[in-house]
């Protein structure tokens, strides 16, 4: 019992640094300006997405102890929305892969609003 609380622990310190992390190289990617709140997310996104959330950030952790994110954004409206969001998911995806190797496995990037 005193393990599994231990391995909790853990699972969820890693999450916030995951989410820090995440949080980061977003908003230093280029036409972000800002990770959407839980009130933008659509409530469909909610119920389907399941793990570690904080503002529009999802950590989900997986049973081979790899893990996979999702992020909600704002984008600026005058940027080519496709290239941004490449660009942020690749920053991102890059950043994980040198923390943690080979254990994030997917990263998605989603767009709930134009500003």
């Amino acid at each position: 019992m005193e393990k599994q609380s231990k391995k909790s622990n853990r699972l969820d310190k890693q999450s916030k640094e995951i989410i820090d992390i995440v949080r980061q190289t977003a908003m230093n990617s280029y036409g972000v300006i800002a990770i959407a709140n839980k009130d933008e997310i659509n409530l469909i996104s909610k119920l389907t997405k399941k793990g570690k959330m904080e503002e529009g950030i999802f950590v989900t952790k997986r049973s081979d102890d790899t893990f996979a994110v999702s992020i909600y954004l704002v984008l600026a409206q005058e940027i080519k929305i496709t290239e941004a969001l490449r660009e942020c998911q690749k920053s991102i995806k890059f950043i994980l892969d040198k923390k943690y190797p080979k254990l994030c496995r997917e990263v998605n990037v989603y767009v709930c609003e134009l500003r």
